[in-house]
């Protein structure tokens, strides 16, 4: 923010949510009836598998159309690489991964651009579309309303672990299980019940998005700590410290914006504020459309969705822990 603050604005009556809103995709009104939904993201590898990283790369860059519960229409892939490094087939599966979960979002791919790098990187330019009247912003979450989260967190200290060789085959896949999930079902869920606000969790962690939208939508947010869904394994190694460097900061970010109840460990803490990729829906609904947002989630297979916390406090823009 501290760049765009710098930058040239555009200012157009059609621009729903721009450059300068803290949130997940830019939104332009085409007319009345029709807004188009834009966002790109790259990610370096978080799998050893190429086609996995694929699926997960595509299914996190896809979350920021979902966030805004718009649907993707087209996308154009981007894959940096070093070719005397990495073979043609590597870049095939890389590839098809990306493929697969375009597909599974109904989407088609147009095209894209390749250039060569010292370093994996792959990600999507998504183009959606939604109503005007339907686009779920992170900046309308309203006292009294409960806090919804559709993913587990701890992708960043198992990707750490498996780094570091002390993440098992089974963590592995539960986390990969998680990254590859698309939120196209969660999204579709949202507009199905009517909910005040969302955001998706990634790279900022829990905390930090929760932050956005607090800050966004002029309230304080309230989260159970002990209600909020965790992959098995993921505390383990947070106990142990394997935290990336980004969940770090994310935690030196938030830290006097947060007030953490006495008994909150330092490792929880962390958690909460864990650097997560193609992480889930981070949702603020009304309590009386609650129990329908849970009851479609699970129908349409969101296995960890949670209650994790409520809106209150109009006006104080913090984030109580407890």
């Amino acid at each position: 923010m501290q760049v765009l603050r710098q930058l040239p604005k555009f200012y157009d009556p059609k621009i729903i949510v721009g450059g300068v809103d803290m949130d997940d995709a830019g939104v332009y009104a085409i007319n009345d009836d029709t807004a188009i939904v834009q966002s790109v993201d790259i990610l370096t590898p978080i799998a050893d598998d190429p086609t996995i990283f694929g699926q997960i790369a595509a299914a996190n860059a896809l979350s920021d159309i979902y966030a805004m519960a718009a649907k993707p229409i087209t996308a154009l892939t981007i894959l940096s690489y070093p070719p005397k490094k990495i073979g043609v087939d590597t870049v095939v599966e890389i590839l098809k991964g990306v493929s697969e979960k375009v597909k599974e979002a109904g989407a088609c791919i147009l095209g894209g651009h390749t250039l060569r790098n010292q370093e994996i990187k792959c990600g999507l330019a998504v183009c959606g579309i939604a109503k005007p009247s339907e686009i779920i912003t992170n900046g309308n979450a309203r006292p009294g309303d409960k806090i919804v989260l559709t993913k587990p967190l701890g992708t960043g200290v198992i990707s750490t672990a498996l780094k570091a060789g002390c993440a098992g085959s089974s963590v592995v896949n539960e986390m990969n299980r998680v990254m590859c999930q698309l939120n196209r079902y969660a999204a579709e869920a949202m507009l199905e019940t009517g909910v005040s606000s969302a955001t998706d969790v990634t790279g900022f962690g829990l905390l930090g998005h929760a932050m956005e939208m607090a800050e966004c939508s002029g309230v304080s947010l309230y989260i159970n700590a002990e209600q909020v869904p965790i992959i098995k394994g993921a505390l383990e190694f947070a106990r142990q410290g394997l935290f990336p460097a980004g969940s770090i900061k994310n935690f030196e970010f938030v830290r006097d914006r947060v007030d953490f109840a006495q008994g909150i460990s330092e490792e929880v803490q962390l958690l909460l504020c864990d650097a997560q990729t193609s992480g889930g829906l981070l949702i603020s609904v009304s309590e009386n459309r609650v129990s329908t947002l849970l009851e479609i989630l699970k129908k349409r297979g969101i296995r960890s969705v949670s209650v994790i916390g409520e809106v209150r406090d109009a006006g104080a823009r913090r984030i109580y822990v407890r």
